[in-house]
């Protein structure tokens, strides 16, 4: 219990520290508002809705990072990450270094981001993971930036 509150507050003041960035996009903190899944067309809101918890993510001038705790139903999951980034445009591709899910580890991810003011979509297509699709499931994910 007492790693777990000493994760979040280091979590926390990085957030803080980051928030004050150059505002150089995307660096800085952001924190997720919402996070839907689209399947063969139907969107399905995962957060807020199904899932409870929060979740953050921070970038560096190259690095990325995210943490956060969801629970849905009676599951409680970690969720976090951690690599390397490049951003081309709104053409954004992350190498995989940590991640709760093991076989993201060492992978290379292509999405896009979009920034409108304050708000940023992360947009995730299966079909773009290193390797071939995984599954016919995008995800979007929209974040707010931390002040």
């Amino acid at each position: 219990m007492k790693k777990t509150c000493y994760s979040i507050l280091i979590v926390i003041g990085i957030i803080l520290l980051c928030s004050s960035c150059s505002g150089k996009y995307p660096e800085g903190g952001w924190q997720l508002v919402r996070s839907e899944s689209v399947e063969n067309g139907k969107t399905t809101v995962n957060y807020p809705g199904k899932m409870v918890g929060s979740e953050f993510k921070i970038w560096s001038d190259r690095h990325f990072m995210f943490v956060g705790r969801w629970k849905q139903d009676s599951t409680v999951t970690d969720n976090y990450g951690y690599g390397s980034y490049t951003l081309d445009g709104t053409a954004y591709e992350e190498t995989v270094l940590y991640h709760f899910m093991q076989s993201y580890q060492g992978k290379k991810i292509k999405m896009t981001l979009e920034l409108k003011g304050d708000t940023m979509i992360q947009v995730y297509h299966p079909l773009d993971i290193e390797g071939g699709e995984t599954s016919n499931v995008s995800s979007v994910e929209k974040y707010v930036r931390l002040k």
